[in-house]
C-alpha cells in the first residue's frame, strides 16, 4: 500500500556515531535528495555502516516486522537555514530526528507542523 505513505525511498545508512548523551548514537541516513539523522539507544540499534534501507514515513501505521525499526511521534518544526536547506524536526518522545533537504520536505510529503507521524527503517532483503 505504497501510495498511503508521505515519504518512501531507498537509502544507505551512511554513518553511525556516537552521540553527546551516553548510549546515544547518532545514525546518519542518506536518501537521494534527502538526509535523516536518528537519535538511536545504542541497544536498540540494528544498523551498520553501507547498509541499503527503505524509509517510510507516513500517517498511517505501516506494517513492519521485528527486523525493523519503527517509532511513532510528531513533526515539531521545519526551518529553513541562511544555505536554502530545511530542516524538519520530528521528535519520538524524547529522540529526534532530524531531516535535511534542499527543497520543503514537509510540503513535499504532504505534512504540517504537529502532525502525528510513523516513521520506519527496513532492511532491504
Amino acid at each position: 500500500m505504497l501510495s498511503s505513505y508521505s515519504f518512501s525511498e531507498m537509502c544507505k545508512i551512511d554513518s553511525i556515531k556516537k552521540g553527546e548523551l551516553r548510549d546515544l548514537l547518532i545514525v546518519a541516513v542518506r536518501c537521494q535528495d534527502t538526509e535523516f539523522n536518528l537519535d538511536m539507544i545504542s541497544s536498540l540499534n540494528m544498523f551498520k555502516d553501507g547498509e541499503n534501507v527503505n524509509v517510510i514515513l507516513s500517517k498511517e501505521r505501516p506494517d513492519f516486522t521485528e527486523k525493523d525499526f519503527c517509532a511513532h511521534g510528531y513533526v515539531v518544526t521545519q526551518k529553513k537555514k541562511g544555505d536554502g536547506t530545511f530542516v524538519t524536526i520530528i521528535s519520538f518522545f524524547g529522540p529526534l530526528l532530524r531531516i535535511s533537504s534542499k527543497d520543503d520536505f514537509l510540503k513535499r510529503a504532504g505534512l504540517n507542523v504537529m502532525d502525528h507521524v510513523y516513521f520506519c527503517v527496513r532492511k532491504s532483503e
